[in-house]
């Protein structure tokens, strides 16, 4: 009966070897820190804090948080580019980059004031990204530069000029009261609780733009119609 003990023993092995495995997979860098000011962490699958820096990797199951008068730029392997503001907090939910058909990013802005640029993923196949706002709605991409806050139960989100000087793209806001197309740049929609459809798009004030991307302090130039 000597070989159950060895049976045992490689099956444990096994085990550990395969969590190693699926632990080495969660481990691998979808991103990177590309800017930080002031204060930022990211939170790992396991709760662990860690302190950010440029250079830092980002991976599929971070939670990243910005303190006050604080803001991170995050960017990724398709040269998708995410800004939080102060007091902010977001995760990467999935990213998937190997092929056309099956690349897919999903991310979730929990707080905060955002403003992100679509990489290759979104531009080579229309849908293949979406941006969550918490528990109110869900940002379908079709390649564009977009901006927004979310604050509690409630969200702003607005198509911007795209950096790039190529033709404005759309985006769609959508949750399971109702959504709207929004493809005019300065346009934008907002949703006013978890129960609520978003809004007919509106030319969103100048101010309120302004204050919005002031808050991110992106390094990137951001041209918005006047």
């Amino acid at each position: 009966m000597r070989w159950i003990p060895r049976l045992l023993l490689l099956a444990v092995f096994g085990f550990a070897a395969g969590s190693a495995l699926a632990a080495g997979e969660n481990l691998a860098a979808v991103g990177e820190v590309a800017q930080v000011k002031g204060d930022a962490a990211r939170f790992d699958t396991s709760g662990v804090a860690h302190r950010l820096a440029k250079g830092d990797a980002v991976h599929v199951g971070d939670r990243v948080e910005t303190r006050s008068r604080s803001t991170v730029t995050l960017r990724f392997q398709d040269n998708t580019s995410f800004s939080l503001g102060p007091d902010s907090a977001f995760s990467v939910n999935e990213f998937k980059y190997a092929r056309a058909d099956t690349d897919s990013v999903v991310m979730e802005v929990l707080r905060g004031a955002f403003r992100f640029t679509t990489g290759l993923i979104a531009k080579a196949r229309s849908r293949s990204m979406q941006v969550r706002t918490g528990v109110v709605a869900t940002i379908g991409i079709r390649g564009t530069t977009v901006g927004g806050e979310v604050i509690g139960e409630s969200a702003t989100i607005v198509l911007l000029d795209p950096e790039d000087g190529a033709a404005a793209s759309a985006i769609e806001v959508g949750n399971a009261y109702g959504s709207v197309v929004i493809d005019r740049p300065g346009y934008g929609t907002t949703v006013p609780d978890a129960h609520s459809p978003p809004t007919p798009p509106q030319r969103m004030r100048l101010r309120a733009i302004d204050n919005l991307l002031r808050s991110i302090q992106s390094s990137q130039r951001v041209s918005v119609p006047r």
